[in-house]
């Protein structure tokens, strides 16, 4: 039996398009109606928390959607991108629901069969239409869905009320989408056409109307505009093709991280946040020296909250995945980006999300980099803002014995949990750990002092009073100022006064 592949349109479709915003929410609305959401598509097809899995499953998928029903149809046109018989389609797909998605020019009909135009996927709360994966060959203006980087921008994200923001490099417009939902208005900008013209259906489709949409190159549009708000999700990947706009920016190297997170302060209001995802050449043994030189003089405050960093093989094979189908074009591709990062002298490559804060004074500012763990990120925007500000209380804060004079608490959303093994015929303890059950996912083995320590620090009391009954020597005594500044830095305790 011959593999079962999604196929493409006879035609390359244009975006989708609104026919008005009305229009738009309604076929949202009829969409969930018919269960297009994450919950009964994850059960339909089985794919656990994932909504959907990699492309060679997709006969298994196909099987899984079992009896045809509107569900199964919709499915196949606009999540897996596998053709219906227009017969079918009609007969299961209720009228309204077929006008507003011709309306919206989601559908393509070859005469025998009904192709989806473009693939819909929800997130959360939200419906984003992007193309198809299998239609991107040879086209560079292609427009992917939401990737994990998107998702992780999002949750990086520091979030205001009433601002005005930017989104540089929008792309299917996810970022303008969740913006809009605080900000006053929204201004997304990007150098692909097509990609602006399905954000503009996505921000109708989920009932935006504070979006405004502007072609171009990263900050060209909006020269010489401010925002109290930036995020920007560039074509950060150090990659020597240019065959997608959405990943390769042909520049060499590092370069379009430097150009990005060089510009952005221009573009902030005083007190305004950016966070951007980057991508540069890492020097081991300084890893933060090519993103601290970027600032320079940009009267930026910045954490490099440090997501990975990867070798070229696993870059490589990273951005590279879609080629899994076809081994020898996939074996090229590995060796031609490795060649590339050879010459360039590339051995490790660092990847981040860089959030600035704009100074008021105009002053330098600075940069701390904090290595987030290899876990799943949930939203933070809040810790985010929370390192900031804890960052300026501890700079006025002159020394160590100011420090041990101050209140302490533990947050409110930490958690310690408690491990015990049975051994030996009885149970013994194993580790005990102090994680945060919100934000940013940081998590830390305790030891008897510090657990006592952190058990004391409630506010109550001084941090030198609560040294003073977890241990009894000086030396120690110092080390746990040490520690409880560490542990403020990221947002385990907080100060009192």
């Amino acid at each position: 039996m011959e593999p079962v592949r999604a196929v493409p349109p006879p035609t390359r479709p244009e975006p989708p398009r609104a026919e008005s915003p009305e229009a738009a929410v309604e076929l949202a609305r009829l969409l969930r109606a018919a269960g297009y959401e994450s919950q009964s598509i994850q059960e339909r097809l089985a794919t656990g928390d994932e909504l959907l899995a990699r492309s060679p499953e997709l006969p298994s998928y196909l099987r899984r959607l079992g009896a045809v029903d509107e569900l199964a149809l919709l499915l196949r046109l606009f999540l897996l991108g596998v053709p219906v018989a227009r017969a079918r389609f009609d007969e299961l797909v209720g009228a309204e629901l077929q006008a507003h998605l011709g309306g919206a020019g989601l559908l393509a009909d070859d005469g025998e069969a009904v192709h989806g135009a473009a693939r819909v996927v929800p997130h959360d709360e939200l419906l984003i239409a992007s193309d198809h994966a299998g239609a991107a060959e040879g086209h560079a203006d292609h427009v992917p869905g939401v990737h994990r980087p998107s998702v992780a921008l999002a949750h990086l994200t520091v979030r205001g009320e009433g601002e005005r923001a930017l989104d540089v490099g929008t792309g299917n417009g996810i970022q303008a989408i969740l913006l809009a939902a605080h900000a006053e208005h929204v201004v997304a900008t990007d150098v692909n056409a097509r990609a602006l013209a399905y954000a503009t259906f996505n921000a109708a489709l989920n009932g935006c109307r504070n979006v405004e949409t502007r072609l171009g190159s990263f900050f060209e549009p909006v020269a010489d505009e401010q925002f109290d708000l930036v995020v920007a999700n560039p074509p950060y990947v150090v990659s020597p093709e240019s065959a997608y706009l959405f990943r390769d920016s042909g520049l060499r190297g590092d370069t379009v991280s430097e150009q990005v997170v060089r510009a952005a302060p221009a573009a902030l209001a005083a007190g305004g946040f950016a966070s951007i995802l980057i991508a540069w050449a890492l020097d081991p043994d300084d890893p933060t020296v090519r993103p601290r030189g970027w600032l320079e003089g940009s009267g930026c405050d910045g954490f490099l909250l440090h997501t990975s960093t990867d070798d070229p093989i696993e870059t490589a094979t990273a951005w590279n995945r879609d080629l899994l189908d076809q081994p020898e074009a996939y074996a090229d591709a590995l060796d031609r980006w490795l060649a590339y990062y050879d010459e360039l002298g590339i051995d490790q490559l660092g990847y981040a999300c860089l959030v600035l804060r704009k100074r008021a004074d105009g002053a330098d500012g600075w940069l701390e980099a904090q290595h987030l763990p290899r876990a799943a990120l949930r939203p933070a925007g809040r810790h985010v803002q929370t390192l900031f500000s804890t960052h300026d209380r501890l700079e006025a804060i002159a020394s160590d014995a100011d420090l041990f004079e101050r209140r302490l608490r533990v947050v409110d959303d930490a958690v310690v949990t408690h491990e015990t093994r049975f051994r030996e015929g009885r149970w013994q303890s194993e580790s005990l750990t102090l994680r945060l059950d919100s934000g940013l996912p940081f998590s830390a083995e305790l030891d008897p002092h510090t657990a006592r320590l952190i058990r004391d620090l409630d506010g109550s009391k001084t941090l030198r009073d609560a040294l003073t009954a977890a241990v009894d020597d000086n030396a120690a005594q110092a080390t746990g100022v040490a520690l409880a500044r560490q542990m403020l830095e990221v947002g385990f305790l907080e100060l009192c006064d």
